[in-house]
């Protein structure tokens, strides 16, 4: 486990004033790594961590974040049921001299800040994944490797470039990277072309090639277009978990609810709107420059030559032998 005793689990969550036992955190500390934890970064990363004794400079700035995510998950998963005692007798809240039940809106913030704590260190440790894949092999060549160079938003510093509403939230983007390479797949395809869309795919997961003006121009257009396509694609079904249940939060305490029609439908628009604006840029953009070097695969397969408008008069030169004087 990466938090393996109750003196790790201490020193994560800080501010301990009473006694804790670990065989009465251990199963939310257990539960915390496997619902939050192995998800995000990967089952055989995690076995890799947890069996390290002697953790390098790196691993250990790497454990103090993905600690603090743990312990306060920890919290999250494992207050309500040790602040009632679960006997044969059912639930009961235990009455102890100068002891007393936590207010209602203590209890509220003591949940909001565990999620908000919780969130904030996963993220950072995501985050120091990244900025140091090379020291981390095992979870660089997993499947919950956060940067997809396939994908043209690779990862969700990108993506928030192009959607500033993603703020940079690793696990948002990997809530929706199969929107994003579906997207890619058939609505970036359809508009350039399979022969165009995969000679692109093919440069970009090559660092060592450098695009050219022309593609770093046309790159950002289809950036712009495939995040609102992405996110028009999954706005249908937000605040829907699993069981395809409304989920909402209300006094910090999640159940099921309605997330307003019109605000969604807002939503949808708006990135509808915005995709199909970046779409017809690109495509007015490649139409501008390509020929038979300049995105081939486009120029070749897709291309069609701009007709003249109706009425156009015909230059009056000498060099046509019409000319008049």
């Amino acid at each position: 486990m990466i938090i393996s005793n109750i003196a790790q689990l201490k020193a994560a969550l800080g501010g301990i004033q009473q006694e804790m036992n670990w065989s009465a955190f251990e199963p939310f500390v257990r539960q915390a790594e496997k619902v939050y934890i192995i998800p995000a970064i990967g089952q055989e990363f995690y076995d890799e961590l947890a069996e390290l004794t002697t953790p390098n400079a790196k691993q250990t700035k790497l454990l103090e974040w993905l600690r603090i995510a743990v312990a306060e998950y920890a919290d999250l998963l494992g207050g309500m049921r040790l602040f009632m005692h679960t006997s044969n007798a059912g639930k009961q809240v235990p009455q102890m001299p100068n002891m007393g039940p936590p207010a209602k809106w203590m209890t509220v913030t003591a949940i909001k800040q565990s999620i908000a704590k919780a969130d904030l260190a996963l993220e950072s440790a995501l985050q120091y994944l990244e900025k140091n894949k090379a020291d981390f092999p095992t979870w660089a060549n997993s499947d919950s490797y956060t940067v997809d160079h396939s994908l043209f938003l690779s990862s969700a510093t990108e993506l928030t470039k192009y959607f500033p509403a993603a703020k940079d939230s690793r696990r948002l983007y990997l809530s929706v990277r199969n929107y994003i390479s579906t997207a890619q797949e058939f609505f970036l395809a359809s508009v350039i072309g399979e022969a165009q869309l995969a000679a692109w795919v093919t440069k970009m997961a090559n660092p060592a090639l450098t695009p050219t003006a022309q593609e770093a121009q046309a790159w950002k257009l289809a950036r712009y277009a495939l995040a609102h396509q992405a996110f028009a694609e999954s706005i249908p079904y937000l605040n829907i978990n699993e069981d395809w249940r409304l989920v909402s939060e209300t006094d910090g305490i999640v159940n099921e609810g309605i997330l307003d029609a019109a605000r969604r439908q807002e939503m949808l628009a708006n990135c509808q709107a915005k995709a199909e604006e970046f779409k017809n840029r690109l495509l007015n953009y490649i139409n501008s420059v390509a020929s038979a070097t300049v995105f081939p695969e486009y120029f070749t397969t897709v291309y069609v030559a701009p007709k003249a408008p109706r009425g156009t008069s015909i230059e009056n030169n000498s060099s046509n032998s019409y000319f008049a004087f």
